[in-house]
């Protein structure tokens, strides 16, 4: 039986470093949903904040994982994916010969790792990972003892999330509801990958009945800043460009803007697949 899928964000940080207040978080996504986790020691350092994060967000979890597990902490990625067995063989000693720093929390997590199964990332701090700047916020709203903004206002997202992507002939996409979560797909041979972008968040729009306030996530830089910024300069000038010369995709591009124009839309580029629901559009669309 396959193990349930979750991806872990984490951070945490002391200030000053070290013996300063310090602060650790967690973000952990699940295929229907997300949970924030977040604590406060009184003095402490970066790297036992970095580890305390890792190992709070392991524990949460109440069975066995796969899990998809993002850090900005060279610490942690590293000591867990490659010094740790010397380290274990060595006596908890390092390479020159001496001992191992936070020796309790590495046996902790080493202990907590072993119950899943694991592939750690190292994502690049203060990047454009809105879920590593998330954890970021939250290990520091802890660490200086006050409540971090509210997830939905830190994402500024909606109540309905669509993610998009295209392969070549095919889009997939994924609507994502309060209430359910649907997947969508189409082959379209002979259609350019923007083409099929438009042609996909054209349909995925269509089948709502009533007005709505939504997101729209894509790889599609084309479908992303046409509509949400180019698409009024063209209709001004008539459907040209700056340069004059008649926009292309139109037959794409209006059936889009009809389907759109009930509702409110906010458009968001994302190319990496951090959210599991942006993976299986990625899927669906044969990725």
């Amino acid at each position: 039986m396959a193990k349930p899928e979750v991806i872990i964000y984490s951070d945490g940080g002391a200030k000053p470093n070290p013996d300063g207040p310090g602060g650790w978080a967690a973000l952990l996504i699940f295929a229907d949903g997300a949970k924030e986790i977040s604590g406060r020691e009184a003095s402490t350092t970066n790297n036992r904040m970095e580890l305390t994060a890792a190992i709070m967000a392991l524990e949460s979890l109440s069975e066995s994982h796969s899990i998809e597990f993002h850090t900005d902490s060279q610490y942690l990625k590293n000591g867990i994916t490659q010094w740790l067995a010397n380290w274990i063989r060595n006596g908890w000693k390092t390479a020159s010969r001496q001992p191992v720093l936070n020796q309790d929390l590495w046996q902790r997590l080493d202990a907590v790792a072993q119950e899943h199964s694991i592939r750690w990332q190292w994502v690049k701090g203060h990047s454009t990972s809105q879920y590593n700047n998330r954890v970021d916020e939250l290990a520091t709203a802890a660490r200086e003892g006050r409540a971090a903004a509210d997830v939905a206002a830190a994402k500024a997202e909606s109540d309905i999330r669509i993610y998009l992507y295209t392969q070549p002939n095919r889009w997939g996409a994924v609507t994502v509801t309060p209430d359910a979560v649907q997947q969508h797909h189409q082959h379209s041979a002979g259609l350019t990958s923007n083409q099929l972008a438009l042609a996909g968040c054209a349909h995925v729009l269509g089948q709502f009945s009533t007005p709505q306030t939504l997101t729209v996530y894509s790889d599609s830089e084309y479908l992303i800043n046409g509509m949400g910024r180019w698409i009024k300069g063209w209709m001004n000038k008539g459907w040209k460009t700056a340069s004059g010369d008649p926009v292309k995709n139109q037959e794409f591009w209006k059936p889009l803007i009809e389907a759109a124009k009930p509702h409110r839309i906010r458009w968001e580029y994302r190319e990496k697949l951090e959210d599991p629901h942006a993976r299986k559009a990625w899927e669906l669309a044969g990725g």
